[in-house]
């Protein structure tokens, strides 16, 4: 992924800084502001891979870092109405965000500023604050603004957000956005607490749902929960959010393949399915997709594997797992007088099988040999006769 950086004007006439993400082929089906504080903790990965998982579903995203850490901002007062002023630039320079996502008291926040957004259909929060006991206990009230302390770290935040956050209405506004919501947070979370989790879920409207992330920490800093995350976000919102799709990949046959003109990004439909191809960064592509030939080695990889599972079901063998591990190499062939003479080159693709399970040896060797009849192994070897040709525009 790669990012523009951002930098416009707040309504008191500072800076703010935001990054912009678009997704692969440069074409936002919809957009989303970001709003997260996982700079307090060096956290990068958590905050890319929510950003990957809406990248990959067409979303262009904003992202905010509430805390200023990114921009190295030691000046910077977070507010409520930044959050409001990140979406009036969204919409002056792109479109209106239609999902807005808010970490930890930045998703406190999102919940203020989400009833100033109007064109908004989705509300994320991940790790949120509500309850108005544990908010007190984190303020430390200062002459023009107030400190907001996240374990080891501490946020500045103007005096109004905080009075918002401190509100007797604020739960009362939450009650009152009626968008669909999708709340994250972790029983492990020691800086904020889970009932936090439970009171936004009771405040809001169906559509709602809520994932516990068994085993995280506050800032995400498991990879794995934070793709978790990320992909999570991704399917919800493809789910609630509606995007404008043009010009849709669509085909009368088995599988499309289309290609516009940012290198090497190719969609791929297969049936009801969609994936992206593209070529390695050091080919000149993004690597946001396996290659062709990861595709193609996947195709006999899958096939070598279903082959042998349906085999082992109907002999009732324990087979218990098929591994396929491939590779594509290119040699050159030696030309037969003059044996240091490399002429032609051959195609090799190497499968290495491994099967699992307590089968004997013989059950081992005939599976070995099921392999080599799987129906992608046979076209291959058949020399297929490819027929080529242009259709109408």
């Amino acid at each position: 992924m790669s990012a523009t950086i951002i930098n416009f004007k707040n309504r008191s006439e500072g800076s703010l800084h935001a990054q912009l993400f678009l997704p692969a082929d440069e074409k936002p089906l919809a957009f989303a502001l970001f709003v997260h504080c996982y700079a307090l903790s060096g956290q990068n990965f958590a905050s890319q891979a929510v950003i990957r998982g809406l990248n990959q579903k067409g979303f262009g995203i904003l992202a905010l870092d509430f805390t200023g850490e990114t921009a190295q901002d030691a000046k910077y007062i977070a507010s409520s109405n930044d959050i409001i002023d990140a979406t009036e630039y969204l919409i002056k320079n792109y479109a209106a965000p239609k999902l807005l996502i808010g970490h930890s008291i930045a998703a406190s926040a999102c919940l203020i500023a989400a009833k100033e957004i109007h064109n908004l259909e989705g509300i994320v929060s991940i790790s949120g604050i509500v309850d108005k006991e544990q908010l007190s206990g984190r303020f430390k009230k200062l002459k023009y603004y107030s400190k907001f302390e996240l374990g080891d770290h501490k946020l500045k935040l103007d005096k109004q957000l905080q009075d918002q956050l401190l509100s007797d209405k604020y739960q009362e506004d939450i009650k009152q956005l009626k968008k669909p919501i999708l709340i994250f947070h972790s029983p492990f979370d020691d800086l904020i607490h889970i009932n936090n989790a439970e009171t936004i879920y009771q405040q809001s409207f169906h559509p709602k749902s809520f994932i516990t992330l068994d085993k995280a920490n506050h800032f995400l800093t498991n990879d794995d929960n934070a793709d978790y995350v990320g992909k999570m976000i991704g399917s919800w919102a493809e789910r609630y959010i509606e995007m404008q799709r043009e010009n849709p990949l669509e085909t009368q046959y088995q599988t499309a393949v289309r290609i516009g003109t940012t290198k090497y990004i190719t969609e791929i439909k297969a049936g009801k399915h969609h994936q992206i191809a593209d070529e390695p960064i050091e080919d000149g592509g993004k690597d946001l997709g396996p290659n062709p030939y990861q595709f193609l080695l996947a195709g006999l990889g899958a096939c070598t594997a279903m082959t042998l599972r349906m085999y082992a079901n109907h002999k009732k063998w324990p087979l218990d797992e098929v591994d396929v591990h491939l590779n594509h190499e290119r040699e050159y062939l030696k030309d037969a007088n003059e044996t240091n003479k490399r002429t032609a080159k051959l195609d090799k693709l190497y499968r290495h099988i491994q099967v699992k399970g307590d089968l004997t040896e013989e059950q081992r060797q005939r599976l070995l040999e099921i392999a080599n009849k799987c129906p992608v192994h046979r076209t291959l070897e058949n020399n297929p006769i490819i027929i080529t040709e242009l259709l109408e525009e």
